[in-house]
């Protein structure tokens, strides 16, 4: 694995990825930085994008400083309004959209030179998925989405085809912490795909028209008289039978409905969500949850492509990189790990 670079399990597999971190200060810009380094060199262009702000001199929550984004000339980006300033790489700009932000309108454009930018973006999956798209009718052959765990959309498959999760010391004190909560995140986003094509069917069909659906072994569908199953569990409760063998979720899959759920089940079933960004369950929460019979499932799952490790937290402690690397590979076989200051 040491000789695969991490841009050789992105591009050309994938065209549209995200970079999602773990926690604020994971290292997730510095793996942002890495790729688009890899990419130049291998002569792809780019677009960037960002669920929210990254490329700030220095974070607005935390007050601490941050990498710079660093961008070659003929790089599509979305920026905002005042994020276009002279210190920054110059931009030709292609259209200022109707998107509105905090910081102003999202700003669609090229980088005329070498230099560090900000990048910003819409909010909704839907908003990011189309200026994705509108990138690639500009001419980048991949994009990169800068994305969050706490703004996760860009991290589902209708957005991403795959996610690069950076993970690191601003996580926990210790590498055994780091790890564990890792794991938890990747455990989150692995949850396997509903197997049965036909379920799988029935199961979009449901939450594209915002309801939960209970499917019985034969096939038959009730719809329970919810919007969004939010903490609906009670509600979804009083329509389990013997012969459920399938829930479907519209909503968020939350500890709290799904433990109203099992503790009125009357038979063994599978509960779907339609994505893993959609499943909000603490790592305590999940073990009682899988001892309690859980079985859950997604309608679309996510392609994790690789792991990064930060072993430098901001608040002055580190881990060695070589012990905090180990032990991430260790922990998960099945997926690649790297540490992007090291080279490793």
């Amino acid at each position: 694995m040491t000789n695969t670079r991490l841009i050789d399990l992105i591009y050309p597999q994938n065209k549209i990825v995200s970079i999602v971190g773990t926690s604020k200060n994971a290292g997730k810009t510095v793996t942002l930085n890495e790729i688009i380094n890899q990419a130049h060199e291998k002569g792809i262009r780019l677009g960037l994008i960002s669920t929210g702000r990254d490329g700030e001199r220095r974070d607005v929550l935390t007050e601490t400083e941050k990498p710079p984004v660093y961008v070659r000339r003929g790089t599509i980006i979305t920026t905002v309004e005042s994020a276009v300033k002279t210190e920054y790489a110059g931009i030709e700009i292609f259209r200022v959209t109707d998107y509105n932000t905090p910081m102003g309108r999202v700003v669609l454009g090229r980088a005329t030179e070498d230099g560090n930018v900000e990048i910003s973006g819409p909010h909704s999956s839907f908003t990011i998925k189309e200026m994705c798209l509108e990138m690639q009718s500009l001419g980048a052959e991949l994009v990169l989405i800068d994305g969050s765990l706490d703004r996760r959309a860009s991290a589902a498959p209708y957005v991403s085809e795959g996610t690069v999760l950076a993970t690191g010391a601003a996580l926990a004190r210790n590498i055994n912490g780091v790890v564990e909560k890792t794991m938890h995140i990747i455990n989150t986003y692995s949850v396997p795909m509903i197997e049965e094509e036909h379920i799988r069917d029935i199961a979009y069909n449901a939450i594209d028209m915002g309801k939960s659906a209970v499917i019985a072994s034969d096939g038959s569908i009730t719809y329970p008289d919810t919007m969004v199953s939010l903490q609906s569990g009670d509600i979804i409760s009083e329509y389990l039978k013997e012969d459920t063998a399938y829930i479907v979720l519209s909503g968020s899959a939350t500890a709290g409905t799904l433990k109203d759920i099992l503790l009125n089940r009357k038979s063994s079933f599978k509960i779907i969500a339609k994505d893993s960004t959609r499943i909000f369950i603490p790592a305590a929460d999940f073990h009682i949850l899988q001892k309690m019979g859980m079985e859950l499932r997604v309608a679309e799952n996510i392609n994790i492509i690789a792991v990064t490790v930060n072993p430098y937290s901001p608040e002055g402690y580190y881990f060695e990189p070589l012990e905090l690397l180990d032990a991430m590979r260790n922990a998960v076989p099945h997926v690649p790990v790297f540490d992007v200051l090291q080279g490793e």
